[in-house]
């Protein structure tokens, strides 16, 4: 497997003719296509990508590890989220036919995940970046039975019950216990 860095300023580019007939397989070395600025990580990051192409598709796949580091949505406690990421994403090259450039293409279900090159140029770090993002879940929680802070006291209820009477008939939901209750 083959190594590459980034190049020009961040920008890691693979032109489709210099995809060899038996794929292309990298190891990316050069982390600095990871989107530190929106995600928090572990040092540790592996990133490998195979790249094969037909003669108007080009097949990129690669798999992504690191461990993101998260605040829990709930108790608000910092912990750890492996991230294993596997990935398959499908080029086309869009034709030099002017009417094509001009109007929208009309999509089947076989083309929804391809995504049409204007340059016959695959930029890994923005396919890269975007997995990742991609992959970040809805909400962070650091286990499942995480039962969050107190909403009067801030007590974090995972190390110890407080002493707060919560009225939950005050809360806008309070009626819908109102509601299971009468049945």
């Amino acid at each position: 497997m083959g190594s590459i860095s980034l190049v020009e300023g961040g920008v890691l580019q693979v032109q489709v003719v210099e995809i060899p007939e038996k794929g292309l397989a990298l190891k990316v070395s050069d982390l600095s296509w990871f989107p530190d600025q929106e995600v928090s990580r572990q040092e540790d990051l592996r990133a490998e990508v195979f790249l094969s192409r037909t003669d108007e598709r080009v097949f990129v796949s690669g798999s992504i590890e690191f461990v993101l580091l998260c605040s829990c949505d709930r108790c608000l406690n910092e912990f750890e989220l492996p991230r294993d990421i596997t990935f398959r994403v499908v080029f086309d090259l869009k034709g030099e036919d002017p009417a094509l450039t001009a109007k929208e293409y009309e999509c089947d279900k076989s083309l929804m995940d391809v995504v049409f090159l204007e340059k016959p140029v695959i930029d890994l770090a923005t396919v890269l970046s975007q997995q990742v993002i991609l992959s970040l879940p809805l909400k962070n929680i650091c286990r499942q039975d995480c039962r969050g802070i107190c909403p009067s006291c801030g007590e974090d209820l995972n190390m110890s019950i407080c002493s707060c009477n919560i009225d939950d008939s005050e809360s806008p939901f309070g009626i819908l216990g109102q509601l299971i209750t009468k049945k």
